[in-house]
């Protein structure tokens, strides 16, 4: 656990932005592992499940549990920094890019346990578990992911995503 709160005590440091080059190489870290995490991996039935790790001033740290076939939403990142370390399974991440009015899919990876990702502001992606096991995924998003877009690919749809947690957080 200690690894865990060492990340924790760094990130509560920053009164902006983290620097996501810097986010990145702190989760590039092999003793944050599923046996220190392991109070915070809880699934659920209807979607992938959102466990809160720790939060500051300028992040939040969530553990992801997705069972076979959970995806998030088409999303950005909008004004925020966003590391992810893949703690078991495999995530498939697909980024996507604007072509003229329509988004299309431009890269589609796949990481496995240790791997570490990072997005910002306008990158637009999903993570899904396309596999057979579970997936469990380190967030770190900072500042506070708030009014993000969500967007629906076959319609062209744009809505905006208020996270409930960050409003609980604030309160």
């Amino acid at each position: 656990m200690q690894a865990v709160n060492e990340l924790i005590d760094w990130m509560r440091a920053f009164d902006e932005r983290m620097p996501i080059d810097d986010l990145v190489k702190r989760l590039d870290d092999d003793s944050i592992s599923e046996n220190n995490l392991a109070d915070y991996i809880h699934f659920s039935d209807e979607r992938y499940a959102r466990n809160l790790l720790a939060h500051g001033p300028q992040f939040y740290a969530l553990v992801m549990c997705w069972k076979p076939g959970q995806a998030s939403p088409v999303h950005d990142h909008k004004g925020a920094a966003c590391g992810v370390r893949v703690i078991q399974g495999v995530a498939t991440e697909t980024s996507y890019r604007w072509q003229g009015k329509l988004l299309v899919e431009d890269a589609v990876t796949s990481m496995e346990a240790g791997e570490v990702c990072g997005s910002f502001d306008d990158d637009i992606h999903q993570i899904c578990n396309n596999g057979s096991d579970n997936l469990v995924t380190l967030h770190v998003y900072s500042p506070y992911l708030d009014n993000i877009n969500l967007y629906n690919i076959e319609s062209g749809e744009v809505s905006v995503f208020s996270d409930p947690l960050v409003a609980s957080l604030s309160a």
